[in-house]
């Protein structure tokens, strides 16, 4: 049996290198001949005979064959791409015009979605393509995504240490360690003064949007220091911790009083514990 092994593989190999066949009645002599069928990207001219073999002629534009065939003629190009979608294969004389999603979006049913972003506190793990949505997953102990995007992945806390600060707000999963260098005249730390350049009110600043503030509390404090009436929102804490940061930064670029106007807004909001730990750490 092992002696018939390779005599076996070869007439396989022979018999998968012959091109496929098809039956055919002769016109002329009404006989049943067995035709050679056409390559992909050819359909049958003319059909065999007895005496002549199948004559294969190439597709015209726009038309194609994708397997070996005896079709009389080539099939049209039919696939017309629709809203939100781009040719992946150009019509040719072997395959029809196939469509995927463009950039951006992925395929669900038939239709073309954007892809999801994925939300703050998570990070992209594979980025979307035409064929499936964007995968998230919640960032590990260590990391933290900021925002809602569709490309980004988890982001490492970064080291104050290794900075030459100390730490001012600890790092989670939807914020980076925030660091510090500055110093209380008063403060009774082993360290020299802060450099000039150090900005101590963003550093309060920074501290104080991200204490662990109710979120009730939190958004009254933004409306009163944005000075807006009272409105219901459906943001999760850690996006009104970063809009409260990014509104408190906008105004003390345009108003020197912003942490007297912080402080007070923490004893409005009854945040005197707040306060007094702000107090003694930058003031």
């Amino acid at each position: 049996q092992r002696a018939f092994a390779p005599l076996l593989l070869l007439l396989a190999e022979l018999g998968c290198s012959s091109p496929p066949t098809y039956q055919w009645r002769d016109a002329g002599t009404k006989e049943r001949v067995t035709c050679q069928q056409c390559p992909p990207g050819t359909f049958v001219a003319q059909h065999c005979t007895r005496d002549r073999a199948t004559v294969c002629a190439p597709c015209p534009d726009l038309h194609y064959t994708h397997y070996w065939n005896y079709l009389e003629k080539c099939l049209y190009c039919n696939v017309i791409c629709g809203e939100r979608q781009v040719e992946g294969q150009h019509c040719n004389a072997t395959h029809n015009r196939a469509c995927q999603c463009q950039e951006g979006y992925h395929a669900e049913l038939e239709f073309c979605v954007q892809h999801s972003e994925c939300p703050p506190g998570f990070g992209v793990v594979r980025l979307g393509s035409a064929f499936e949505n964007t995968q998230c997953r919640s960032c590990p102990r260590g990391s933290f995504s900021s925002s809602s995007s569709s490309t980004e992945q988890c982001q490492a806390h970064q080291n104050c240490t290794q900075l030459g600060k100390e730490t001012n707000v600890p790092g989670n999963q939807y914020h980076d360690t925030l660091c510090t260098s500055c110093r209380r005249a008063g403060g009774n730390s082993t360290r020299g003064p802060a450099p000039e350049d150090e900005d101590c009110e963003q550093s309060l600043i920074d501290f104080v949007a991200y204490q662990n503030i109710p979120l009730r509390k939190l958004k009254r404090l933004q409306q009163i220091l944005e000075r807006v009436p009272r409105k219901q929102t459906l943001e999760t804490k850690a996006v009104v911790q970063e809009k409260l940061r990014a509104v408190l930064t906008h105004l003390k670029q345009e108003n020197s009083a912003v942490i007297t106007e912080l402080l007070a807004a923490l004893r409005a909001t009854k945040l005197t514990s707040i306060e007094k730990k702000a107090r003694e750490r930058f003031l």
